[in-house]
């Protein structure tokens, strides 16, 4: 009992220093992250100065970030905001011989509102800066940031803030909680892209034409030019991607005022997918031609017809059209296996032969749900697909050549991965065979979706055209449709015991059913080569001959020879097919081949505002309209070029007599700060009337309408009825 107490007390002494070392460490490793202070909270916004390193060394780069962090549905802006918007701003106070770099911009995505589009960032982003540090420092480092940044949802909100950073000299040291997050954007910030050749064309002054090697882009996708300055192009115009002549296009409308502009157009190009560099933005700078003749995209599909087909009648189309897809050429392959399969089971039971059946048809129905959900997904995120789309990837017909390449030496004995199995029992045989049931009417749905068989056009074209529920029952009435064969002869074993009993001619029908396969993977290649060219068919046909040795190797072999020479076959035959497969396997390189914006309401007598001049308007008589705007704000050019330019509405200001005003905030204004807190608002758009009468202000929403408006000028401009006037 004794030794026992004393075991405890030493257990309890041992927890207690455990406790107070790891508090010791904890306030150590506080004590060494750099001073900061706490994000700084302004209106949806928090930002902060943090640092890739906890002290800074003499002779160094130290990478700084401001980080933005806006609430959910709010975004900030890159250098070039589009038509509104204000980049973000940052002033560096730095001891003396620090050198601020400039800002680093990760790449913006595009923010469509209406007819407009804006750069900007959507959630957080940090823009990192390099500051280059003298090689003499003093113990400890002040670095201090004064930001500047605009906020927009509905409405847009400018704020500042005085930031600061204090760091110790010395080594080094990665920061534990910001220096992998500043690594990462680091590494995903746009930049030269080596043998990236991008032209500019100019055709007659009115479309840019950009044009690189079809090598540049090794996937099928599209592209997108973010300008870094303003009055080069139009931000809200679509840019078209296309390829003619060899070369990828991209294709958009020149700014109107573009043959003011010099130099060399730069900016950034976005690819969708990347880059054959495997980046997703480069930055670009090219030289401008001017050219009349311009590779012409091809002509715009025109727009589908309606289906004239009820849905029973597309369902019923569906069912045929799917049992008549079992005659195709492309599915006759595995049909004949399947039958094959028939023959070897007709002697078992009546059970088995069902669960054989059903496990085809389940195979043939989740492999439609699958295509079928992945084409209407991406169709439905604006994708150009039709029936067939997986093979329209030179991965997929690559995996299924190989596929049936294998099948076809397996049915000619060049191997038997089911030997043991075929010595069992007919029970135990007839279970090894439900997984073959299930993969053969996958393999049937992935080579029968190229084909079309009669009846099935106008189910699929009706498809297309529905809702997601009306088309999935379509494609299941032709998934049921090519399964139903099969699943009938497995429920009828009549029909099952009028085919030949089984016997050794079995073994010839089966090697005779290879050469269609071998077939099946001739035309697969010949996809290919018309994909990507004769250089993936030569890769494949090397692949197919170094999975072939393999294959015959694990099969001369496995049964006539000593374990150890089995094992070494065994082995070779796996190195063999693993780098078969991979030399076979098409590569990457073959596969396809800021200032604001100034205010321009150009409609209409718009004046200068001011408070004396609502006040003076007002004593005379006269309704006063006052639209507080900017012109990064996104909402108030909108609303401007949507609703109050339209000429319905300047003609009701004229007719009743009321003053249209402009504050124009672009610019920081101590007399409309003060005006827009009056009237309980910190951003704009804001659209007031001022009745020349003792009524409050008259404020519409942010987003406006033509009814809005119109009805607040009546409403503004209608005379207060008092008691007298009743009378």
């Amino acid at each position: 009992m004794k030794a026992a107490r004393h075991d405890a007390a030493g257990i309890k002494f041992l927890i207690y220093m455990v406790k107070h070392l790891l508090i010791a460490l904890v306030l150590t490793g506080l004590v060494s992250l750099p001073a900061a202070a706490n994000p700084v909270r302004r209106d949806h916004i928090d930002v902060e100065l943090i640092p890739a390193s906890t002290s800074i060394e003499p002779g160094s780069v130290l990478t700084v970030a401001l980080r933005l962090n806006p609430d959910e549905h709010w975004h900030t802006y890159w250098k070039n905001p589009g038509d509104s918007g204000l980049a973000t701003q940052i002033t560096w106070e730095l001891p003396e011989g620090f050198k601020a770099g400039p800002i680093q911009w990760p790449t913006p995505t595009r923010i469509d509102v209406g007819p407009l589009a804006n750069y900007g960032y959507d959630g957080e982003v940090l823009l990192l800066t390099d500051i280059e540090v003298p090689r003499s420092l003093p113990a400890s480092v002040p670095i201090r940031a004064s930001a500047f940044w605009l906020v927009c949802e509905e409405i847009c909100i400018p704020g500042d803030a005085d930031l600061a950073l204090t760091l110790p000299a010395g080594p080094p040291a990665p920061h534990p909680l910001w220096s992998d997050r500043i690594e990462q954007v680091r590494a995903a910030l746009p930049s030269s892209i080596d043998g990236l050749d991008v032209r500019a064309q100019l055709a007659g002054g009115q479309e840019w034409i950009l044009s690189l090697p079809r090598s540049a882009m090794p996937h099928s996708g599209k592209l997108e030019f973010f300008p870094d300055e303003e009055g080069w192009i139009e931000y809200a115009a679509p840019q078209q991607t296309y390829t003619a002549d060899g070369k990828v296009h991209l294709r958009f409308a020149a700014a109107a005022a573009v043959s003011q502009r010099q130099g060399p157009l730069t900016g950034l190009l976005v690819a969708d997918p990347a880059f054959a560099g495997g980046q997703n933005a480069a930055v670009i700078s090219s030289p401008v031609t001017v050219s009349e003749s311009v590779p012409a995209p091809p002509p715009a599909a025109p727009a589908p017809a309606q289906s004239q087909l009820t849905l029973i009648v597309a369902l019923a189309f569906a069912f045929v059209g799917g049992a008549i897809l079992n005659l195709m050429p492309c599915v006759f392959p595995v049909v004949g296996i399947k039958v094959l399969t028939f023959v070897e089971n007709s002697r078992s039971s009546a059970a088995s032969l069902r669960g054989h059946g059903l496990l085809f048809g389940l195979g043939v129905l989740v492999c439609f749900w699958l295509i079928a959900g992945i084409l209407l997904a991406l169709r439905a995120g604006g994708a150009t697909l039709g029936w067939g789309f997986q093979l329209q990837s030179p991965l997929v017909v690559s995996a299924l050549a190989l596929l049936f390449f294998v099948l076809a030496l397996n049915m000619s004995g060049v191997f038997e991965l089911g030997a043991r199995a075929q010595q069992l029992a007919g029970s135990v045989r007839a279970q090894s065979g439900y997984a073959d049931a299930f993969l053969s009417g996958v393999i049937a749905t992935l080579v029968a979706t190229p084909c079309t068989a009669p009846f099935m056009g106008a189910a699929l074209g009706f498809a297309i055209t529905q809702s997601a529920t009306v088309a999935m029952t379509v494609f299941t009435a032709l998934a049921l449709g090519m399964a139903a064969p099969y699943v009938v002869l497995s429920f009828s074993p009549k029909l099952v015991g009028r085919l030949p009993k089984p016997g050794p001619w079995m073994e010839t029908l089966k090697q005779i059913l290879a050469f269609p396969l071998y077939l099946t993977a001739v035309w697969l290649i010949w996809v290919l080569g018309r994909q990507v060219g004769v250089d993936a068919i030569a890769r494949l046909l090397v692949g197919m001959t170094f999975i072939g040795a393999g294959f015959w190797a694990f099969g001369r072999w496995q049964s006539v020879a000593t374990s150890r020479v089995r094992a070494a076959a065994r082995v070779a035959a796996i190195v063999l097919v693993i780098g078969g497969a991979v030399f076979a396997w098409p590569q990457a390189d073959a596969t396809n081949q800021a200032k604001p914006s100034s205010l321009a309401t150009n409609i209409g007598e718009w004046q200068p505002w001011s408070p004396e001049a609502v006040v003076a308007a007002n004593q005379e008589g006269r309704t006063v309209f006052v639209d507080f705007t900017a012109a990064w704000c996104v909402t108030c050019q909108f609303n401007k070029r949507v609703v109050l330019n339209k000429e319905s509405v300047q003609t009701r200001f004229r007719e009743k007599g009321v003053i249209t005003m402009v504050a124009d905030w672009t610019n920081r204004d101590p007399q409309i700060s003060a005006a827009l807190d009056s009237l309980g608002r910190s951003g704009v758009p804001v659209y007031v009337f001022y009745a020349p009468d003792s009524r409050a202000p008259i404020l519409l929403p942010e987003l406006l309408t033509e009814s809005l408006v119109l009805n607040g000028i009546d409403k503004a401009t209608q005379p207060i009825r008092t008691a007298a006037t009743r009378e």
